[in-house]
């Protein structure tokens, strides 16, 4: 995973219910050794994403993201 040293994913939910990852330190994920595909995206989430990875609720859930303010 590209922007945590932990392993734990933290996200923040916008307005389509969608979530953006991020790392403990709030810097935004690049890519997670997951097979998951990322919202708007061909790529998987394995690959590089240099804009972040965005999620749907229920993949971020899947993963045990901690959402903000959750």
């Amino acid at each position: 995973m590209s922007g945590s040293s932990t392993g734990q994913l933290y996200g923040r939910m916008d307005l389509d219910g969608n979530v953006t990852l991020e790392d403990e330190n709030g810097a935004i994920v690049t890519s997670i050794n997951a097979d998951i595909q990322p919202v708007d995206s061909d790529l998987s989430a394995r690959e590089e994403h240099p804009d972040g990875i965005t999620l749907t609720r229920s993949d971020a859930a899947k993963l045990g993201v901690i959402l903000e303010g959750m």
